[in-house]
């Protein structure tokens, strides 16, 4: 099979997928660290985002927020905390969840908030307001591709006594826009990316799409010197690039290409309004909550921000590493947040993407 597909059934297979069996862990004691999981200061931050873009789009009377891959529903939870009064008597929120086992444990931590749920974006009622996530396109699928003879081929899996490894396809694939590259280099391809964002397009009237994620451009993902790829497997904080073992137990991704993300968007009918580095979105979008954090005798409370901002703004852990995508439709493309005050030109960062 394609690798897609054991990506997908090592993921989300309902009775043994490391997500869809409620295996997955987040934070100090799980598998991996995010945003979330730092503390509710991304949230906080967020929210300030929403807004910002709540009144970009002139403070309309029904807004709605849609997260997608909303793990436990922790940020939807921070988000909603530090939402002003004005916008939550105006606001509801929308999670698309095909999950049971999660869309419990959204349950419990929403519990008492204006909160509906969805299993895909397909179901979702046409509206007026923000998608958001965090660390979602990354959990779409890929198929693996690997140069041979000067041509592109999949890498299939295939099983054996109990094992699984590695095959090339036989015939090469079509592999239109991908640099010619030395035998055994290999890379990724997402796949479902485009569908999910043409349906998401279709049922937004006008707002905003917010994408937090990690990942690069094109020409850095097809670099010559990235010969293995990013595919990554992570569990107990341990990263291994042995996505064939222990299938299930262990989180599968792969770095997101944000020109492809970009070009898919604008093809469906969005906007590419801004694309910057996590460092440089929050040192935008929070320069109001720092400024109120600023005090020669810090609380507790203020020590806990500031450490939990840091974290996330340090270029050696998640400052770099993440980027924030944002798409607009319906919307005057140059107004867009204060995350995007100090991005450059998003179109030169994603090498020539007209928006």
């Amino acid at each position: 099979m394609k690798f897609s597909r054991f990506m997908e059934l090592a993921l989300y297979d309902p009775i043994d997928g490391y997500y869809a069996s409620g295996r997955a862990a987040v934070g100090k004691g799980g598998d991996f660290f995010t945003n979330v999981s730092i503390g509710p200061v991304y949230g906080e931050v967020l929210a300030g985002q929403i807004v910002e873009m709540w009144e970009l789009l002139g403070r309309p009377t029904e807004f709605t927020l849609v997260e997608q891959g909303a793990n436990d529903g922790r940020l939807s939870k921070d988000v909603f905390e530090a939402l002003p009064h004005s916008l939550l008597q105006n606001a509801k929120l929308v999670l698309i969840e095909p999950l049971p086992v999660l869309q419990k444990k959204q349950a419990k931590t929403l519990s008492g908030l204006p909160v509906s749920w969805v299993q895909s974006p397909c179901e979702l009622t046409p509206f007026c307001g923000v998608h958001f996530s965090n660390e979602l396109f990354d959990a779409l699928p890929v198929d693996l591709l690997q140069s041979l003879n000067g041509n592109w081929h999949s890498l299939l899996v295939n099983g054996e006594d109990g094992a699984f490894f590695f095959q090339p396809s036989e015939q090469p694939i079509n592999a239109e826009g991908l640099p010619s590259r030395p035998d055994e280099y290999t890379t990724e391809r997402r796949v479902g990316q485009r569908e999910l964002i043409r349906s998401l397009s279709q049922k937004m009237q006008r707002g905003f799409l917010l994408a937090t994620d990690y990942g690069m451009s094109e020409s850095e993902l097809h670099a010559p010197h990235r010969t293995q790829g990013t595919l990554a497997c992570y569990s107990n904080h341990r990263r291994d690039a042995l996505p064939l073992e222990n299938p299930g137990l262990k989180d599968i991704t792969a770095h997101v290409d944000f020109s492809a993300l970009a070009r898919d968007a604008i093809a469906e009918d969005l906007n590419l309004c801004g694309f910057t580095d996590q460092h440089h979105f929050l040192v935008g979008a929070a320069t109001h909550l720092l400024q109120s954090l600023d005090s020669q005798h810090p609380s507790p409370e203020t020590i806990k921000k500031l450490r939990s901002l840091r974290m996330l703004l340090h270029p050696e852990t998640m400052g770099v590493q993440f980027k924030v995508m944002l798409l607009s439709k319906g919307t005057d493309p140059d107004k867009r947040p204060s995350g995007f005050q100090y991005a450059r030109e998003a179109a030169s960062l994603l090498e020539g993407i007209e928006s």
